[in-house]
């Protein structure tokens, strides 16, 4: 574990301030590529979940590793500082949050040292008169009214006290558009921000679904959040079904997604990382050349917009 955490410390000391960082998303296609290609990218993000299993809410050893992942997570531990991207608190949950999953994860960032850590403003995670261990299997939007806000605002802080790292919240995708709501979008996650003290994960690609399918102009929608509380960018491709756009990280970014970041990166004066992710089914149409070719992309426009 020491050995970790000092390779860690000293990957971190050569990532000055100025440098631009570019991460991957991992999933188990990316093994052999961040092996053969040790200097693609400068972080790591990992989804936690994946690394272990979950026997249940109150289950004796609940989370339990899985030897070989465990093994790949050492190995570019050791290699690569880390960021943890969570799927398990399940934020917008009402009545219930889960002190075993923060116990778990507060472990897992003790060994690994994460450079920061995040989830998603949605929920996943169901609660009834009988236990809390149903699983939605996505992540459901949430409405953006005053007791939400202030919902996800207490287990934000709960996180916070927790885990010795700075904590994002990520803009999520939606399908349907809730009506009635108290507030927009923007106008939420300034407020979330701001009462919270989180930071932002901002998903270019969600907005850019949310704008095919919902038509509404997203560098506007861009413009009303206050970007100086980003500190990482998410990027991805996507595909259509039916007449919906989906968000299912489907190889190369499309073109509006590159002029999206291009957009955001020089009001994000606290930005740290922008990250690529797809999904692993998708590997074929990238391979090496198209995953190199995404995190040069994503480098070259934050270069161009160092100066501005």
């Amino acid at each position: 574990m020491l050995a970790i955490v000092a390779r860690q410390l000293k990957n971190l000391s050569n990532m000055d301030a100025s440098q631009v960082k570019t991460g991957l998303l991992y999933n188990p296609s990316l093994t052999d590529f961040l092996k053969d290609n040790p200097g693609a990218c400068d972080y790591i993000e990992i989804i936690p979940d994946m690394f272990w299993t979950d026997n249940g809410y109150g289950k004796k050893n609940r989370f339990e590793p899985v030897a070989s992942w465990e093994r790949t997570l050492d190995w570019m531990a050791a290699r690569y500082p880390l960021v943890a991207h969570n799927i398990g608190f399940s934020l917008g949950t009402a009545g219930h949050f889960d002190f075993e999953y923060l116990e778990n994860l507060q472990k897992w960032h003790e060994k690994y040292s994460f450079s920061w850590h995040s989830d998603h403003i949605s929920y996943v995670k169901l609660e009834d008169e009988h236990n809390f261990d149903h699983n939605t299997g996505m992540a459901i939007p949430l409405a953006f009214d005053r007791e939400v806000l202030e919902l996800i605002r207490q287990k934000i802080q709960l996180i916070q006290k927790a885990i010795d790292a700075p904590f994002l919240v990520e803009n999520n995708v939606y399908f349907v558009d809730i009506p009635d709501q108290d507030m927009t979008e923007p106008v939420f996650l300034n407020m979330l921000s701001e009462q919270s003290g989180c930071s932002l994960l901002l998903d270019v690609h969600n907005i850019y679904a949310n704008g095919v399918n919902h038509g509404f102009d997203c560098k506007e929608f861009i413009r009303g959040i206050d970007l100086s509380k980003t500190r990482e960018i998410h990027i991805a491709g996507g595909n259509a079904l039916g007449d919906m756009y989906t968000d299912s990280h489907a190889g190369p970014c499309p073109e509006g997604v590159w002029e999206l970041l291009d957009f955001a990166v020089p009001h994000c004066k606290n930005l740290k990382g922008i990250t690529f992710e797809f999904h692993d089914s998708y590997f074929h149409l990238l391979q090496y050349d198209g995953v190199l070719a995404e995190l040069s992309k994503a480098k070259n426009i934050w270069i161009k917009n160092l100066s501005k």
